[in-house]
């Protein structure tokens, strides 16, 4: 008999992908300013690539991890690649997660200081001492603080993108025209192609995503795993529709700051604003944890002397960094060289779940 799912846990573990997706990017709406409202009329098709590829590649490292009972997330990347090509997407992914920690270091800054005013660094600083505060715990302690924080972060994210299309929805035709007319210089991620930035958009993804739900579908129920990362699937992408909607429809203010999200929310109430910018940050938090316990977790056992050490240190390098480099520079070009080899890994894990399907009907 199949074991009953647990709505608490599958809502759980939906927090977690959501509150993981949704970091310094998302959270500001920089990387949706970039990626997707960028194409105007076209951002769909942007979105629309990316949930396909987030839906098709997590239930892959899921499934697979549970099914090899994976000791450690990133060796999943062997099984779909081999030894040699597995062992540098083991290495880059764990590399570029860090470097993507040192982005949410330099979002968390731009926040604090676009929107309180503080002196450089003292964001990232903010930041720093919460992250490796957390991530020493291991996973087990990173999963409960992800599955708090995320439904909070993706209901005010609605709200702030539900009001705004509510004031300004009117706008959002001129803004398309004036996109698509090219009447804005945006940054676009995929060099004009939607279907590419679509690409790029779900690649970055997967390399954030492979050793984390291949070590939780590991060490918890598969089908909780996969209900409950289909359910972020809906939040996360339905939000992506609206912060599209809403920073179109605003395009003029947003399109030129370096945090749109506070554009939008200070424009509706600079109360709603001040509020807005502690989801902000909640929002990098919840990423940024993850993202070093990756990163740091190629080099060192979780809970060793050595591995609270290195997480002690890298956040502390990765802090300090931040604070000399341009936030929107850091965004635009470690995600899109990043998601360009997370889609070739796509090739690889077809092909090893192909075989793997033809092998299991085989044995049955």
């Amino acid at each position: 008999m199949t074991p009953k799912c647990s709505m608490k846990e599958i809502v759980g573990l939906c927090g977690a992908c959501i509150a993981y997706y949704i970091g310094a990017g998302f959270a500001t709406m920089q990387e949706v300013m970039q990626y997707e409202a960028s194409y105007g009329s076209l951002f769909w098709v942007v979105i629309a690539v990316a949930a396909g590829i987030y839906v098709y590649t997590n239930i892959s490292f899921a499934t697979n991890g549970n099914r090899l009972g994976l000791e450690r997330g990133g060796d999943i990347y062997a099984h779909y690649c081999g030894k040699y090509i597995g062992t540098f997407y083991d290495y880059f992914s764990a590399f570029f997660c860090y470097m993507c920690f040192i982005v949410m270091c330099g979002g968390a800054n731009s926040t604090a200081t676009q929107q309180w005013g503080l002196p450089n660094g003292a964001g990232a600083v903010i930041l720093t001492v919460t992250v490796v505060a957390t991530a020493v715990f291991g996973l087990n302690g990173i999963l409960k603080a992800l599955s708090m924080i995320g439904p909070i972060i993706i209901i005010m994210i609605l709200a702030i993108t539900v009001i705004t299309i509510m004031r300004y929805g009117d706008n959002f035709t001129a803004g398309l025209a004036a996109i698509d007319s090219g009447k804005y210089n945006l940054v676009q991620v995929g060099g004009g192609n939607p279907f590419a930035s679509g690409a790029s958009y779900g690649g970055f993804v997967i390399l954030w995503f492979a050793s984390f739900l291949s070590e939780i579908g590991a060490k918890n129920k598969l089908k909780e795993v996969n209900i409950g990362m289909l359910l972020s699937t809906v939040f996360i992408f339905g939000a992506a529709i609206l912060c599209c909607i809403a920073l179109i429809s605003h395009i003029g203010t947003t399109s030129v700051a370096d945090i749109p999200a506070l554009v939008l929310a200070n424009a509706i109430s600079p109360k709603l604003g001040a509020i807005f910018a502690v989801i902000i940050f909640c929002g990098i938090y919840t990423t940024s944890v993850p993202l070093l316990w990756v990163g740091i977790g190629r080099t060192a056992k979780e809970g060793t002397k050595r591995y609270k050490v290195l997480t002690i240190l890298g956040g502390s390098i990765g802090c300090v960094v931040a604070c000399f480099l341009p936030y929107k520079s850091l965004v635009n070009v470690l995600y899109g060289i990043n998601g360009y080899l997370g889609f070739i890994l796509i090739a690889f894990m077809l092909v090893y779940d192909i075989r793997t399907k033809m092998s299991n009907n085989l044995l049955k």
